[in-house]
């Protein structure tokens, strides 16, 4: 494996901006369950280190393997971990990401752009063979994740926001509960 000092991120594609380090202190987290949202702000740390090429046959991939943890402002407990990567395939202009939480819930997300888009998104559905979501049955039976979907904006070389929103079904409630997070984050190294 390379080291990020060393590694070549023209591979990357569009997400060779990303090696590095972030912090965002204007996260918003928003739950609508029973029909009252729940609403959090939070700040969060992300890492993304690079990996790669990785070898599938005559395909290649380059990526970033990445940690997240966030907190609800004010506090030092993470209420959210995620650990996982984000992949650029070249050959077919696909950007990927796949990620597990503390939950136990596994998002295989992933969308179409160009090497140089500065604007991307991702998608998965717990229904679909390709871009896929999984997590055990007790969660499953509590409140499975439907759907999920990522809005990434690359703002400038030290800077970029994202959105995301799950679609979930609770075991207690007869609509579809929308999760929505969205931060801006700053580059530190």
């Amino acid at each position: 494996m390379q080291t990020q000092q060393n590694y070549d991120t023209e591979h990357l594609g569009p997400l060779s901006q990303l090696v590095g380090s972030w912090e965002g202190d204007k996260g918003y987290d928003v739950m609508n369950t029973h029909s009252v949202p729940t609403e959090k702000a939070y700040h969060e740390s992300i890492t993304f280190e690079p990996v790669g090429p990785i070898k599938n046959g005559s395909h290649e991939l380059f990526g970033l393997r990445y940690t997240t943890l966030s907190w609800p402002n004010g506090t030092e407990e993470p209420f959210h971990q995620e650990l996982g990567y984000w992949l650029w395939s070249p050959e077919d202009h696909q950007v990927v990401r796949c990620f597990t939480n503390q939950n136990g819930v596994t998002v295989h997300a992933g969308g179409q752009c160009d090497t140089d888009s500065q604007h991307f998104e991702m998608s998965a559905s717990a229904d679909s063979d390709e871009y896929g979501i999984s997590s055990c049955p007790t969660l499953n039976d509590g409140c499975k994740t439907l759907s999920y979907n990522l809005k990434m904006d690359m703002l400038n070389d030290k800077q970029f926001s994202y959105s995301e929103e799950y679609h979930l079904k609770n075991s207690l409630e007869e609509d579809v509960i929308i999760h929505t997070d969205k931060n801006a984050m700053t580059k530190l190294y």
